[in-house]
């Protein structure tokens, strides 16, 4: 797995050393840097992620979209997320500006019974 920059994201690279050596009672589908979310999606940089392939796809340092987040929850210092596809991401880090309070007004919403279309009408 391709660690990001030692010299200049050493908190991140750290983080996600922790991330990697704690178990989260099932396969983690991957780990996600400097996440926000827009639109019910987990949006972030990838690490580790389980269908990374040979030409590229989901590989470390890439961007990434998640299916719709059903579920999200605190796991010690870690917050994951459970997507309608059935799979499940490790927050390693937040975007600096409005990561995090991008969570919340999404965990506000659907606390509020309001829910984004499926992925699929059919």
């Amino acid at each position: 797995m391709k660690m990001p920059n030692p010299t200049k994201d050493e908190p991140i690279a750290a983080k996600l050393r922790r991330a990697l050596n704690t178990s989260f009672g099932r396969p983690v589908t991957a780990y996600l840097s400097d996440c926000y979310f827009l639109a019910g999606c987990g949006l972030g940089i990838t690490y580790g992620h389980a269908r990374k392939d040979m030409h590229g796809r989901f590989a470390d340092g890439h961007r990434i979209r998640t299916s719709q987040v059903v579920e999200a929850h605190r796991y010690g210092e870690f917050w994951l997320l459970h997507t309608y596809s059935g799979s499940l991401y490790v927050v390693v880090t937040f975007r600096e500006e409005g990561g995090l309070e991008s969570l919340y007004t999404m965990l506000t919403i659907l606390l509020n019974g309001i829910h984004s279309a499926p992925p699929s009408l059919h």
